[in-house]
C-alpha cells in the first residue's frame, strides 16, 4: 500500500512541475473553421470571385515562439511544416463560401490575399496559454484594375497541453477566421465583390 501512495505523490510532483526549457516545434497547418456559422454574414447573390491568389511576404517565416513562464531560458521557435499560403487559401475559400460568395465565377474579380504577419506565443507553465495573430492585406482586381483594398487582422487565444499541435491549429484557424470575418463584413467589400 505504501508503494501505491508514494507512486501517487511522485506522479503529482512530476505532473505539476514546470519544465525548465522547451524545444522547437514544427506545426502542420490544416484549416478547419473555428467560427460559428452565425458569425458569417450573408452576402448578396451577385457576390462572386473568379479566383483567390495568396502570397506569403513575411520576412520572418517562423510562426512564433514558445517559452517557459518565469524562466530565463531562451524561447524556442515554432515553424510551419506545411505550405502557409495554401493553408490561408483554403481558409479564405471556405469563408467566402460560408458567406455565400461564388468562387470560380466567370468574369468575376480576382481576390488577392497577402500574408503580412503571423505571430504565435505559447506560454508554458503546468499547461500552456496560446495566442495567435494573423495580419493580411486583401485586394479585388477586376477587368479595369483594383477596385477594393483593405487590411485585416485576427486574434485568438487557447489553453491546453504544452506543445499541442491541435491547440496551435485551432488558435491559428480561429485567428484566420476572425481576419476573414472583418473583410467579409466590410461594406466596401460587399459592394466591390458584386460590381468590380
Amino acid at each position: 500500500m505504501r508503494h501505491v501512495a508514494w507512486f501517487g505523490v511522485l506522479f503529482l510532483i512530476v505532473s505539476c512541475s514546470t519544465p525548465s526549457s522547451v524545444a522547437p516545434l514544427s506545426v502542420p497547418l490544416q484549416y478547419k473553421t473555428m467560427a460559428s456559422p452565425g458569425e458569417f454574414p450573408t452576402l448578396p447573390a451577385c457576390a462572386g470571385v473568379a479566383d483567390v491568389h495568396v502570397r506569403d511576404v513575411r520576412s520572418d517565416t517562423t510562426l512564433g515562439k514558445r517559452f517557459v513562464e518565469g524562466k530565463s531560458s531562451a524561447p524556442a521557435p515554432v515553424t510551419a511544416s506545411s505550405d502557409v499560403a495554401a493553408w490561408v487559401r483554403t481558409g479564405v475559400l471556405d469563408s467566402l463560401r460560408r458567406a455565400g460568395v461564388t468562387t470560380a465565377k466567370a468574369g468575376g474579380p480576382t481576390l488577392n490575399i497577402t500574408i503580412d504577419q503571423i505571430n504565435t506565443s505559447e506560454n508554458v507553465l503546468h499547461r500552456s496559454g496560446y495566442e495567435g495573430r494573423i495580419n493580411i492585406s486583401a485586394e479585388l482586381i477586376g477587368a479595369n484594375g483594383s477596385c477594393w483594398k483593405e487590411r485585416a487582422d485576427g486574434f485568438a487565444e487557447n489553453y491546453g497541453y504544452a506543445g499541442s499541435v491541435e491547440n496551435y491549429q485551432e488558435t491559428l484557424n480561429h485567428a484566420l477566421d476572425r481576419a476573414m470575418l472583418r473583410l467579409l463584413n466590410s461594406g466596401d467589400f460587399k459592394k466591390a465583390v458584386c460590381g468590380c
